[in-house]
């Protein structure tokens, strides 16, 4: 599907731009962070929380662990940076460590709807940066209409 470096690349600009939207979720009063917005989520607090959610289940996913996904509770906002952080660092670990093999080696896993699929580590792993980017866009929006900060992080800005 893709190369190890490419998608090392692309988890370690996941990994910064998700950074930087939390920093841009930062600029919103506590209101406007937990206020419903009618996006996505509902609200940017429980938006992020489903962000970091999602990365925790697919990694273990990715690792064999067929886990369902569940929503988390949001976590207190001024611990929000920290574990993504966590999360990050597990998910750039599990990056490192892949080969041409294990990125070919195919997955199964059930999606929120209950239906099976089988797809290969790498597909699913563009399928996480995927994920991210369309959830940063979200947030990005409902940060600019909560009175905030949007964040300009696109891909070709990272180096």
């Amino acid at each position: 599907m893709t190369d190890p470096k490419t998608l090392q690349y692309l988890w370690r600009y996941m990994a910064h731009a998700d950074r930087e939207v939390a920093r841009a979720a930062a600029t919103v009063s506590d209101d406007a962070y937990r206020r419903d917005q009618h996006i996505s989520f509902g609200s940017i607090e429980k938006l992020l929380a489903h962000a970091i959610a999602a990365q925790s289940v697919w990694l273990r996913r990715l690792q064999g662990d067929d886990t369902p996904y569940a929503d988390i509770a949001p976590p207190p906002r001024d611990q929000l940076t920290q574990r993504w952080s966590d999360v990050h660092t597990t998910l750039l670990a599990f990056a490192d460590a892949q080969t041409p093999a294990t990125l070919a080696a195919p997955i199964s896993f059930h999606n929120r709807a209950g239906h099976l699929f089988e797809r290969p580590r790498g597909l699913l792993m563009l399928h996480v940066a995927d994920h991210a980017t369309y959830h940063r866009g979200q947030l990005n929006s409902m940060i600019k209409l909560a009175g905030g900060t949007p964040t300009p992080v696109m891909l070709y800005t990272y180096t």
